[in-house]
């Protein structure tokens, strides 16, 4: 694909929510990033959690989902997801993992809406994004 013109928004046209990325791959967070910009998205890349909650508390940017790797340094994302739904409670958030596992969910008030394991596929990614931000539809492709 290549790269796409921004499509104006009329007034009766919302953009997309924020959509945060944070996952401490790099890597994985540039490829996401690409990936749903090109679906249409508004995306912001962390590789540090707690920098991710420093921009929420901030009120700078206002995300209308999270999606985050569960194992990072510093905090894990359960915590992460903790801490930001205490500041934004309505946020929509969807847990990426290899191994996250039911006891450690329920140690924590705040759940994930969607767990996505990890190796996951575009498709269940965008899956997901659209089943949680259904009012916001990206353009379709």
């Amino acid at each position: 694909m290549n790269g796409q013109d921004p499509k104006p928004t009329t007034p009766d046209q919302k953009s997309p929510s924020l959509i945060f990325v944070v996952d401490d791959s790099a890597e994985l967070g540039e490829m996401v990033n690409i990936f749903l910009t090109r679906a249409g998205y508004q995306t912001r890349v962390f590789s540090d959690p707690l920098e991710a909650l420093s921009v929420l508390q901030s009120g700078d940017a206002r995300p209308g989902l999270l999606i985050s790797d569960f194992r990072m340094p510093g905090i894990n994302g359960l915590e992460l997801i903790h801490r930001c739904k205490l500041i934004h409670p309505t946020l929509k958030v969807i847990a990426a993992s290899a191994n996250v596992l039911d006891e450690e969910i329920e140690k924590y008030p705040f759940r994930p809406d969607r767990i996505l394991p990890k190796p996951y596929t575009t498709t269940s990614l965008l899956a997901m994004v659209k089943a949680l931000l259904p009012a916001e539809g990206a353009p379709s492709q």
